[in-house]
């Protein structure tokens, strides 16, 4: 039993898709002759779109259609609308190869509903995932790696240990918390990593892995 995604919900309007083994006009059809399935609300109509006449006189129109349930309403279960003809599920219309003839049918037919709608949404949560390591990788390359302030407890700790002094030169004068091994090659912020540098000294390690 094929089942296929014909059209998309959005903001309460019909949406049809490209699908194979379907026509819009026969879904829109269905949809015309729709009865409300539940209590009808003011914002629960819905429309599609049309083009009717040709050159000059083409013009576009918005089809209202029977009041039925809300997008908005959260479904467990794909919910079957005209005579078993279509299926809606999570703001979405599927139409099966043809009406569920028998209960095993239309099980198959809620399952397979289900998994298109899962992988649809599985499909767009990789392409996030895609796009934010792209868009990570981008950042990384051109600014580099994200540097974290040093806690003020790990600098006291330092100030202590090297004794408010450049650890090469004993110099006291502009003095830098340092990384002896630098962030951009994964260094962090932990108290044996960082040590007290003069700039001087400071500029001749640069990039460097340097030791005391």
């Amino acid at each position: 039993m094929k089942v296929y995604k014909v059209a998309d919900i959005v903001n309460n309007e019909v949406e049809f898709c490209v699908a194979r083994g379907w026509k819009p006009g026969d879904v829109l059809v269905i949809l015309t002759n729709l009865q409300s399935v539940n209590e009808p609300r003011p914002d629960s109509a819905w429309q599609v779109e049309m083009i009717i006449g040709k050159g000059p006189a083409e013009r576009l129109i918005k089809l209202d259609l029977p009041e039925l349930l809300s997008v908005n309403d959260s479904l467990d279960c794909p919910l079957f609308l005209a005579d078993n003809r279509l299926v809606f599920y999570r703001d979405r219309l599927f139409m099966p190869e043809r009406a569920p003839k028998s209960a095993a049918e239309r099980e198959e037919i809620i399952l397979r509903t289900k998994k298109l709608v899962y992988d649809e949404q599985a499909d767009l949560a990789s392409l996030k995932a895609a796009v934010a390591n792209l868009e990570a990788a981008i950042q990384y390359t051109r600014s580099g790696p994200k540097r974290d302030p040093i806690p003020e407890d790990v600098k006291l700790l330092v100030w202590a240990r090297d004794g408010g002094a450049c650890v090469r030169c004993r110099a006291k004068k502009e003095l830098h918390f340092d990384h002896i091994i630098p962030v951009a090659k994964g260094g962090g912020n932990v108290e044996a990593n960082i040590q007290i540098l003069c700039q001087p000294c400071n500029l001749k390690k640069a990039d460097k892995i340097a030791t005391p």
